[in-house]
């Protein structure tokens, strides 16, 4: 939400930048010209307004693992099923989290304890086989709190929750083509990925660095089909690179056969404790 805040307000700064809020989009279409946007108010907006039409040399879109973009221009998607949910809420914990953000390894999968504004809260994401969500989730929330209190290995000490716990299901999502004439996807629109790592907001901020660059350097106009091919080309190979990485990361986390778990936590000390290595991983992961 903060980082949200902080773009919303640097762009209502940028003198060519018109912001249009609490609309819904009544249709889209491109020709080889340009691109048409009619938008109006969204659904549970309180005040009615009238269509706006807009046109521009190119759509992006930056709308999310349902992206009304790509399923408006037919864009096909490959994906799977982790066998995975996640279960996310926020929670004040009794010690600091000294703004880390730590994860533990479960045999069902791995517990991520994100830092907030307060030294005393996180945000959890409880990434755990579906089964193991379930049983998670029917839990109490004083069981369910002693559950992460285990599960972190009482790093935190006493958890509680601020918030109602909330699961979705954990997919692979891959989109076969990423541009057509005038229209190009970035982020969750052309990828999700499992959120192990961390790596899924760091590959969207990959596709908008790309995709600004091919445009920058290109000799044909913005939105031209050259640029954004190079550009399509360019980042698939990057997404899939992460996919593979994240499923092999998945597999290697999963369970608790004693060498698999030797194996994985020799490799974890070794990219720890070999600086060449670790910034190697830490460039990899920044992009």
């Amino acid at each position: 939400d903060q980082i949200n805040a902080a773009l919303f307000t640097a762009l209502q700064d940028e003198e060519n930048a018109t912001c249009f809020y609490n609309c819904g989009i009544d249709n889209m279409q491109a020709d080889a010209e340009s691109v048409q946007l009619v938008i109006g108010a969204s659904a549970n907006a309180k005040q009615k307004t009238k269509q706006k039409v807009l046109s521009a040399k190119l759509l992006i879109g930056a709308d999310g693992a349902n992206s009304r973009v790509r399923q408006n221009f037919g864009f096909k998607q490959t994906f799977w099923d982790y066998d995975h949910c996640a279960i996310v809420a926020n929670v004040t914990t009794e010690l600091p989290h000294g703004q880390v953000a730590r994860q533990a390894f479960t045999p069902f999968g791995p517990l991520a304890f994100l830092p907030l504004p307060d030294s005393f809260q996180s945000s959890i994401v409880f990434s755990q086989q579906s089964t193991q969500a379930e049983r998670l989730m029917a839990l109490s929330d004083s069981e369910f709190e002693k559950a992460l209190l285990v599960a972190i290995d009482g790093h935190y000490g006493k958890c509680v929750l601020n918030t109602s716990r909330q699961s979705f299901a954990l997919r692979m999502r891959y989109a076969r083509q990423w541009t057509a004439t005038r229209v190009a996807l970035v982020g969750d629109a052309a990828h999700t990925i499992h959120p192990l790592a961390g790596q899924g907001a760091n590959l969207g901020l990959s596709d908008v660095k790309a995709l600004l660059e091919k445009i920058k350097h290109s000799s044909q106009p913005v939105g031209h089909t050259r640029a954004l091919r190079q550009y399509e080309r360019q980042q698939k190979a990057e997404a899939l690179k992460v996919i593979a990485t994240m499923e092999g990361f998945k597999r290697l986390f999963d369970g608790e056969q004693a060498l698999v778990k030797f194996a994985r936590n020799l490799g974890l000390a070794g990219a720890h404790n070999i600086p060449v290595i670790k910034r190697f991983f830490m460039q990899q992961a920044m992009g």
